[in-house]
């Protein structure tokens, strides 16, 4: 970690090892990507390109209909939205609810400008797996160890929105690496060759700026026989990488729940229990509330601790404190210390239960 120029200290989280019981992992995003691809049995079941425009859920019909774009349609038991922080299936929900062009989200004020770079021939072994951050005065830097000593960077600073419109904005168009370097190509940074970091911004092979939002309130993360996940639920700032992680845990919450509710469905037909079509769609449906309920309080406390974490991460807390408290936790916190919040946030383990029978709209 460095203020500026000036070293603060060095953090290794190999100690998480004895704390959680399994020691850091990696892996780059857009090869996980690939995995949930393959996971999902590719283009057997996963739809690209296909843009979801409706969502018909009549308890009186056996299935749920989802409407794609061009007139196509699809049935099934259930159907989830995991699309996001501008995502449709939630926007379709407040529709049909009455709430027309219904927003839950907020822009926080902040922008973030990122890149992924070819491997950095100044780096050697010794730099593999070091990540490093950055404080400057007017922004943050952060940069994580990739595979063959790529960088992924994450730059964040107050925005500077022109209008409404710019405001509005997820992510920006036609962002260069010029663009980057218009920020932050002559601060420093410890891994580029001459100390500035445009020589490593110079070595993106794709960039890409984007406002940062998050949830202002949290609707419910189900309505009938269709739920909400991730960031389509709970929107939070990326300060403390929890977006991804609580979109795990949802799934992993929601495909218990689901593989229940289908095992006991299969049970009592096997054992020739009479059922209804709305019997089952209310079944299915208290299914789905009780997922809800059991989410919807821990994810609104992590986008509470996201934010604050935030204000603390970019030293904007009252009084002028923020210069101060930052360099005390992030200078002089002991590692247990960093340890212990992540233990607060807590860490789930996934059973061996898989749901079964969907199909993926991207």
């Amino acid at each position: 970690m460095h203020r500026n120029q000036k070293y603060w200290r060095t953090l290794d989280f190999t100690c998480v090892d004895s704390s959680f019981g399994y020691p850091v992992y990696s892996i780059e995003r857009h090869h996980f990507h690939h995995l949930l691809y393959q996971a999902a049995d590719g283009k057997n079941t996963v739809l690209l390109n296909s843009a979801v425009v409706d969502i018909e859920d009549d308890p009186s019909e056996s299935h749920v209909s989802v409407k794609l774009a061009d007139d196509s349609k699809f049935h099934a038991q259930v159907v989830v939205g995991a699309d996001g922080i501008r995502s449709v299936t939630r926007r379709i929900l407040a529709r049909q609810a009455g709430i027309n062009g219904k927003n839950t989200i907020r822009f926080t004020g902040r922008v973030h400008m990122s890149g992924y770079t070819a491997p950095l021939d100044n780096l050697g072994p010794k730099d593999l797996g070091v990540a490093n951050w950055v404080f400057y005065d007017d922004s943050i830097l952060t940069t994580w160890p990739c595979i063959e000593n790529r960088q992924w960077y994450i730059g964040v600073k107050k925005a500077e929105v022109n209008g409404q419109e710019e405001m509005d904005r997820s992510v920006w168009a036609n962002t260069t690496p010029s663009t980057v370097n218009d920020v932050y190509g002559k601060r420093f940074h410890p891994f580029a060759k001459s100390g500035e970091f445009k020589d490593i911004v110079d070595r993106s092979e794709r960039v890409i700026a984007s406002n940062v939002f998050e949830e202002a309130e949290l609707p419910t993360m189900s309505k009938h026989r269709v739920a909400l996940l991730g960031d389509a639920a709970h929107s939070m700032t990326s300060f403390f990488g929890q977006g991804a992680c609580q979109a795990i845990e949802d799934a992993t919450e929601l495909a218990n729940a689901l593989h229940l509710y289908f095992a006991s469905t299969r049970h009592g037909k096997e054992d020739h229990v009479p059922t209804t079509r709305r019997s089952d769609s209310s079944r299915l449906e208290q299914v789905l509330c009780d997922y809800s309920d059991k989410r919807v309080e821990r994810a609104k406390a992590l986008v509470a601790f996201s934010e604050n974490y935030a204000k603390v991460h970019t030293a904007n807390l009252p009084y002028g404190l923020g210069p101060l408290v930052r360099k005390l936790i992030f200078a002089y916190l002991p590692e247990w210390g960093w340890v212990d919040v992540g233990i607060e946030v807590a860490v789930w383990l996934p059973t061996e239960d898989q749901p079964t029978g969907y199909k993926t709209f991207l």
